[in-house]
């Protein structure tokens, strides 16, 4: 009922709902006119920077066409990149909508019940607010008339009981703003896991697609930071807003409809007006945050390079060199503080100062101007004691509607801030997808200065190759390699090698041998031809530096399985200790404390040559039915690595090497050699031949029934046909 009459009163007072309404509009033109400016800002910005382009393409003259050009696209780029302008605007909106249903499912959740308990307590903070402004003014009014028992009924007994619900419900307010933060984190941390782990996202959002250069900020800190804002601006703009209607309400009541009109539209006018004279402390924070990444830069290099500058002796060089950095800090820092001195000065002249003088003259023109006076203040025949209650309960109104409309006018700012998380958020959300859905988008330099960039834009229907899964077969028909830049390594490359059929694959670097296992792997794209080849579980891949998971030392020989799933498959650690034993291994087992169990950093625990070791460990336990051998025994002995090849042969893995140890070679009977020119050759390998001698006018494998290609001749023969002609 009394929220009724509350609303029926503040509908009655005509004055104080069309001022409110202006001041709205008001606020509304206020934010407007910022973006515009902003706007106004940017064009400036690139409109010079073109001009300083044309100006210099006219002076290069005419010897230097083609740089110019270069440098004018480049310019052309960069506006491009400047122009994708952050702010309060529709694209804004958009993002939120597609972010807040990943934040909030469903109206029944557990999200959606925490934002309507937080909207409940606060109306209860605003109700305890102007109960307070009340309270205050009559416990003042009985210390003026010294009416004791009135003052301990009010300032002990019903403040000493609702001090109780004050406490819980601020409390509370904080409690639930962090639930929501952590809830929403939950819920996009757990959205985004599940896109970006997904298949092969994780690799092809940063070897394919190069929009986002820091997914891992992404998915950490800007998600964390995106969660706390929209958690703290769901309560930020609800409770000042409420606080702004109730409050101008009952000030309007006390000293006159327009009198809450004319103290919003001083701060109003307060903000246009240090908006305009501010210095840019955003701009300059950002700089202060980029020295201090140098300076930290700066000190994290001698620690990496430690050894190299003892060795040169150049410790006087970097103390010069982090001594002028934290210098840069020094500087800066020191002018942000004379900036902030001046600033602040005017600030609260403008604020406070100029802002408390514009309250005394509302709450005293009641009481010096009968025609203004009300009820609630100045009312006639008021005597001193209930002046002094109006005037403290009025001053307590004044002081919750200004801070409420500051409230407001900050949060303005926060927005824009909002508005670069959101961006970055909704964008790793849309890569994702993207990705996901075969779509690539990868920035390339071009032209022979490398001055340019372009978009390149790769889709499912540029992808024409096939891919057909076949046990014991491995077959490439007619596949281009081309890496994701664009650059075709070999224009179609056909061979087939079944099982038992171990190759040695050769060529100088960035001939593509690592590009045609990555295509083998499903990490690059396949833009033509046919692959055949075995399902994903049946191909292992063994690289040079192999990875070591977090975990005991049992994860390490079973990775990426876990030990409840080597269980249900009947492997126990007494068949782990044996495949240790082939690859001379099981005395890790007895050398670490707690053997199975024991948890380490294995990255610097193990030696190279352990490392790799452990690798093909980890291969014998998955047997799968083909094997890619990147230069995986570099650091193991020829004696071992023998016995682990020969041991690899024997349970039937098909070898697929890629290795410059003539040691290697008796382990293969076939030979796939990349020229570095387009071309190549698979065939038979010959031992007596020499498997490493590639193009550039030097000799070529003599191979038995080979597979031959070059860049000026492509037509492939098939190798089976080749065989039947050896």
């Amino acid at each position: 009922m009394a929220g009724q009459s509350t609303l029926r009163s503040l509908l009655g007072q005509k004055k104080l709902v069309t001022g409110l309404g202006f001041v709205l509009a008001g606020l509304w033109y206020y934010y407007h006119q910022q973006q515009k400016q902003k706007l106004a800002r940017t064009n400036l910005k690139l409109k010079r920077a073109a001009a300083a382009a044309a100006a210099a393409a006219a002076a290069s003259g005419e010897g230097s066409t083609g740089a110019s050009a270069g440098a004018g696209q480049q310019s052309q780029s960069s506006q491009k990149g400047r122009g994708k302008r952050v702010g309060v605007d529709a694209q804004f909106v958009r993002q939120l909508k597609k972010l807040l249903p990943i934040c909030v499912p469903a109206v029944m959740s557990r999200e959606f019940g925490m934002l309507v308990a937080l909207a409940i307590v606060l109306l209860g903070r605003t109700w305890l607010d102007i109960w307070f402004s009340a309270f205050n003014g009559e416990v003042v009014k009985a210390i003026v008339t010294r009416d004791k028992k009135t003052f301990i009924a009010k300032a002990v007994v019903e403040f000493g009981l609702m001090m109780w619900p004050m406490s819980v419900i601020n409390n509370l307010l904080k409690l639930l703003i962090s639930s929501l933060s952590i809830a929403f984190r939950s819920r996009l941390t757990a959205h985004a896991n599940d896109k970006y782990l997904d298949g092969l996202t994780f690799y092809k959002v940063s070897n394919l697609d190069n929009r986002l250069s820091n997914a891992d900020q992404l998915l950490t800190q800007d998600i964390d930071k995106f969660a706390d804002n929209l958690s703290h601006l769901y309560s930020d703009l609800a409770k000042p807003a409420v606080d702004v209607l109730l409050f101008a309400f009952k000030l309007g009541q006390a000293l006159g409809g327009m009198a809450p009109v004319y103290m919003i539209s001083y701060f109003l006018v307060s903000g246009v007006i240090l908006r305009q004279t501010s210095p840019p402390f955003g701009k300059y924070t950002a700089q202060e945050q980029k020295l201090e990444g140098d300076f930290r830069f700066n000190h994290s290099r001698i620690i990496t390079h430690s050894e190299e500058i003892a060795f040169y002796r150049g410790q006087e060089r970097e103390k010069a060199l982090v001594t002028s950095s934290f210098e840069g800090i020094r500087r800066h820092v020191l002018k942000v503080f004379q900036l902030r001195f001046a600033n602040g000065v005017f600030d609260s002249i403008l604020v406070k100062y100029l802002a408390t003088m514009t309250a005394y003259y509302l709450l005293s023109k009641p009481v010096f101007d009968p025609s203004s006076a009300t009820e609630l203040m100045g009312a006639i025949g008021a005597d001193s004691t209930q002046l002094i209650e109006d005037y403290s309960r009025n001053s307590g109104y004044l002081v919750k509607l200004s801070q409420a409309v500051g409230s407001l006018m900050m949060e303005a700012r926060t927005l824009a801030q909002f508005a670069g998380y959101t961006s970055r958020v909704a964008e790793l959300f849309d890569v994702l997808d993207d990705v996901g859905h075969g779509r690539y988008e990868r920035t390339m330099v071009e032209g022979r200065d490398a001055v340019t960039a372009a978009n390149n834009v790769v889709t499912r229907a540029d992808l024409k190759g096939t891919v057909v899964t076949r046990d014991n077969v491995i077959e490439f028909d007619r596949v281009p390699i081309v890496t994701p830049n664009g650059d075709v390594l070999v224009k179609e490359l056909s061979f087939k090698v079944e099982s038992g059929m171990n190759c040695l694959v050769t060529g100088p670097n960035g001939c593509g041998k690592s590009s045609l296992f990555r295509i083998l792997g499903d990490l690059w794209p396949l833009f033509g031809g046919r692959v055949t080849k075995p399902a994903t579980n049946r191909l292992f891949y063994v690289p040079q530096k192999p990875y070591l998971a977090l975990g005991t030392l049992r994860d390490q020989v079973i990775y990426p399985s876990s030990r409840k799933q080597s269980q249900a498959a009947g492997v126990s650690d007494n068949d782990l200790l044996n495949i240790l034993k082939v690859v001379h291994l099981e005395y890790l087992v007895t050398r670490e404390e707690q053997g199975w169990d024991t948890v380490a950093d294995w990255a610097d625990v193990l030696s190279g040559g352990e490392k790799q070791r452990i690798a093909m460990a980890r291969l014998f336990f998955h047997r799968p039915q083909f094997v890619i051998l990147d230069e995986c025994t570099s650091a193991v002995s020829v004696d071992v690595e023998g016995m682990m090849y020969t041991y690899a042969k024997e349970v039937g893995i098909t070898l697929f090497t890629v290795s410059h140890r003539q040691s290697l070679w008796k382990y293969h009977e076939w030979l796939l050699r990349f020229d570095g020119e387009g071309g190549y050759t698979f065939g038979k390998l010959n031992l007596d031949e020499n498997a490493f001698a590639f193009g550039h006018g030097k000799q070529g494998t003599v191979a038995e029934a080979s597979t031959s290609t070059s860049s000026t001749s492509l037509e492939a023969k098939d190798p089976e046909s080749q065989a039947n002609e050896s």
